[in-house]
């Protein structure tokens, strides 16, 4: 019989091919375990960043093992939202501007 490598819970990264640093949108949390498929176990899983479940096969997936790692991520997903966040202030003062009267004093 097949056991499982992760348990419910247990937070791990997708692992592609061309994948270098892994983006925070990779990382999953276990929320189920599947039966196996063709002698490869399968989970359900949550993306952390967004709560999309998906299923995906235990080849797939990496245990992000140590706190180190799970902060890099993180700090990755922060400096994300950050950046998108300017992106959208400097967006809105742009609209702001298209919007407002121009001064006759210039």
């Amino acid at each position: 019989m097949i056991s499982h490598k992760f348990a419910v819970g247990d937070r791990v990264q997708l692992r592609l091919a061309n994948d270098v640093d892994g983006m925070p949108e990779d990382i999953y949390t276990i929320s189920r375990r599947l039966p196996a498929e063709a002698n490869v176990c399968q989970y359900r899983v949550r993306r952390v960043q967004d709560g999309q479940e998906r299923v995906m096969r235990e080849n797939a997936l990496v245990m992000m093992t140590s706190k180190e790692e799970i902060g890099r991520a993180h700090m990755k997903e922060v400096e994300t939202q950050l950046d998108l966040q300017r992106i959208r202030n400097t967006a809105a003062r742009v609209r702001a501007r298209a919007g407002a009267p121009r001064s006759q004093g210039r």
